[in-house]
């Protein structure tokens, strides 16, 4: 993939894995130590870093992974309203507003109340995902379907200068 882009654009991901998230070969050496790993460069201008932990408990609430503050904020099946770590991802998108946030959620209704944080925009951005997975999720407490990925909304979305 780092053949696609240009000589002068450096990409950095740094991959956020909840600490009881992780694989059982991945623990930490001890309970109060994170994980992180640097898989270091794929390529010349790619790198990646898989980082155990969440928001403003283990990471730097600033965003700040190591290389600087972030241009693009991904995170997949977040449930932001589920999770109160997400708050602190949530105020730093509404004072940086150069900040792009992407978020995919489980359903509609769940998706909507997450997208509704980021105001009217946010709100308008939430769509099917294209990319979801094809098969609905079997979930017996409500009678909503579920699709891993299924919907997808934009925080601070922006046109992008060609």
């Amino acid at each position: 993939v780092g053949f696609l882009l240009p000589d002068d654009v450096m990409i950095e991901m740094v991959f956020i894995v909840r600490a009881d998230m992780l694989p059982p070969d991945c623990d930490s050496p001890s309970p109060d130590q994170e994980y992180s790993m640097k898989i270091g460069n794929l390529t010349p201008n790619i790198s990646l870093t898989i980082q155990s932990g969440t928001y403003a408990e283990t990471i730097d609430p600033t965003f700040d992974c190591g290389s600087g503050p972030p241009d693009m904020i991904i995170a997949m099946n977040a449930g932001l309203y589920a999770y109160d770590s997400w708050r602190v991802v949530i105020e730093y998108l509404s004072v940086h507003t150069g900040v792009v946030g992407v978020f995919t959620d489980y359903n509609e209704h769940s998706g909507l109340n997450c997208a509704s944080l980021g105001g009217g925009k946010s709100r308008d951005s939430l769509y099917v995902n294209p990319f979801r997975q094809p098969r609905t999720m079997p979930v017996y407490s409500m009678n909503l379907p579920q699709f891993s990925n299924g919907f997808m909304y934009v925080y601070n979305e922006q046109e992008l200068d060609m």
